[in-house]
């Protein structure tokens, strides 16, 4: 029986239960369709696991007032510099809080990252409930990222990454605009691989091995959100730029570490936790082969990637 008050999400294997005593946000057909099953559907957990994250949603008329807190990082909203998100410290306990217009919210975390009291305001018109994507965006995607870097287990990556069947995973890293939405459109048309994400992927170190995974927070392209929630061992790193003709180039992993530490998203804010990220990268690019990769906008750089492995796998065997 579903739990009207209760949403539990599996992310990069990791249980993340939502749960409040005011009840979920009735959702239109069209918003459902367009949130659960396009966006979210694949996340939703309904196993046996016990959570790994627990956020306790509360709907308040005013956000509890923060005093005697040591700010940490403040984003700002790229189209009018408005502040977007703040993440505060006061104690052991980490403090979240958006501003945002209708999007008004304070986090109280532990110093784990995986206990959350969770204060929202009444919805306009709809009054005392709330919608996991008040949540989802952009909160969980902040936890996660401590989540991870506290435990050295894991790592957001700005990068397109696709399971290429039982050929393991591929990941294709950069900046904006150096090529990876346009890869994932190609993979997604022309081939059998599934796209786990354009623009968000995660990777994790499991049993000595390392994975990558979707993500809920896509980029540009997302005719492929059907398969989001896969993962893949991760087989290769691309970093990509475009170019009039296909062409690649294995790195060192000198080469491989400054390129990859920019494409993730670190906690400044933690320097413990960075200490972390920047071991779990050298980890990575010391047992995954990097290369750059320029490629033309055309169909033909799959059986480019694919001839690679190939060449890579017969070295291998000799």
């Amino acid at each position: 029986m579903i739990n009207p008050k209760v949403t539990i999400l599996n992310i990069a294997d990791t249980i993340v239960r939502m749960q409040s005593k005011f009840p979920l946000e009735q959702l239109s057909k069209e918003e459902e369709k367009m949130l659960f099953t396009e966006r979210f559907n694949n996340f939703l957990y309904k196993g046996e696991k016990k959570p790994d994250i627990f956020i306790y949603v509360d709907i308040v008329d005013k956000l509890p007032k923060i005093c005697n807190v040591k700010p940490l990082f403040t984003t700002y909203h790229f189209q009018d510099g408005s502040k977007n998100w703040e993440l505060f410290k006061k104690g052991g306990m980490y403090i979240y809080r958006c501003m945002l217009e209708d999007k008004r919210q304070l986090m109280l975390i532990n110093r784990n990252f995986d206990k959350v009291n969770a204060y929202l305001l009444p919805k306009r018109d709809k009054g005392r409930v709330w919608n996991s994507t008040d949540i989802i965006y952009d909160f969980l995607q902040v936890l996660l990222i401590n989540y991870f870097a506290q435990r050295g287990e894991g790592i957001f990556v700005h990068g397109m990454g696709i399971k290429d069947g039982n050929k393991g995973g591929l990941l294709f890293a950069g900046n904006s605009g150096c090529g990876k939405t346009t890869m994932a459109r190609l993979w997604h048309r022309y081939s059998s691989a599934m796209v786990l994400n354009d623009d968000r992927i995660i990777v994790r170190r499991l049993n000595g091995n390392f994975f990558i995974y979707g993500s809920p927070w896509h980029g540009e392209f997302s005719d492929y959100l059907a398969s989001r929630i896969e993962s893949a061992p991760l087989k290769k790193i691309f970093f990509l730029h475009h170019s009039p003709k296909n062409n690649v180039k294995e790195i060192s992993i000198k080469e491989a570490f400054n390129l990859l530490y920019p494409a993730m998203f670190p906690t400044f804010w933690d320097r413990k936790c960075i200490e972390r990220i920047v071991s779990f990268n050298l980890e990575v690019v010391n047992n995954v082969s990097c290369f750059f990769l320029g490629f033309k906008n055309d169909k033909k750089v799959i059986r480019f990637v694919r001839n690679l492995e190939r060449r890579c796998n017969e070295k291998n065997k000799v």
